[in-house]
């Protein structure tokens, strides 16, 4: 059965049967590929590879979500980060790709920082302040990528099954690469505990 997601242009709809894949270096313990593509959708983040990591992290993805940094097509070496191709968004072919991010910018140049043969959305961020009213979150802070399409899916009746997300005590990893500590952009100890939160009430299938 297939749900429409709220505040999403043009109009995206999921299945109910969903996997999200975070980052983390969480998977590596345990390799969830097989039960990741058993999934009917299965969402990945920003430049997340999966060649190689197949075992790990399954082999299909049917919607990526970038933010703007990642969409703009920005070399990311700078700031620590070692396995992350700068043009990775440009050379997606036959993707769908949901643009994440309040700065209207990468947006705007969306046609040279993506190829034709991909479908693009565009989330309302506006939009996110009713999200962070409603789970407690910091206005001045921004949730992250995979907060708010786990918010979003519950929002929109979907319980997803999550994959690759950290929980409280874990040093914060991706899973093929050192990562540089978290920025002061987001609250991750907040967002942490609104997914074990909503683990408790049954509302999100957490795989750790």
């Amino acid at each position: 059965m297939l749900k429409q997601i709220n505040n999403i242009t043009p109009d995206l709809s999921l299945s109910s049967d969903i996997a999200i894949v975070g980052s983390s270096g969480t998977p590596k313990k345990i390799n969830w590929g097989t039960v990741i593509d058993d999934h009917s959708d299965i969402i990945r983040f920003n430049r997340a590879p999966i060649d190689g990591y197949e075992h790990i992290v399954g082999s299909k993805t049917t919607l990526r979500i970038v933010n703007n940094h990642v969409f703009d097509n920005i070399d990311a070496t700078s700031e620590g980060y070692t396995g992350q191709p700068q043009y990775f968004v440009r050379d997606l072919r036959d993707e769908r790709i949901l643009y994440i991010a309040p700065d209207p910018g990468p947006w705007k140049r969306r046609k040279e920082n993506t190829h034709w043969s991909n479908i693009i959305y565009l989330f309302d961020y506006e939009t996110t302040s009713e999200l962070k009213k409603k789970y407690n979150y910091s206005e001045k802070l921004h949730m992250s990528l995979g907060l708010i399409i786990i918010l979003l899916c519950i929002e929109s009746g979907i319980k997803p099954h999550l994959f690759g997300f950290d929980t409280m005590g874990l040093e914060r990893t991706h899973y093929w690469e050192e990562r540089p500590k978290a920025g002061p952009c987001h609250d991750i100890a907040k967002g942490q505990n609104i997914i074990s939160k909503l683990a408790r009430e049954n509302k999100v299938e957490v795989y750790k």
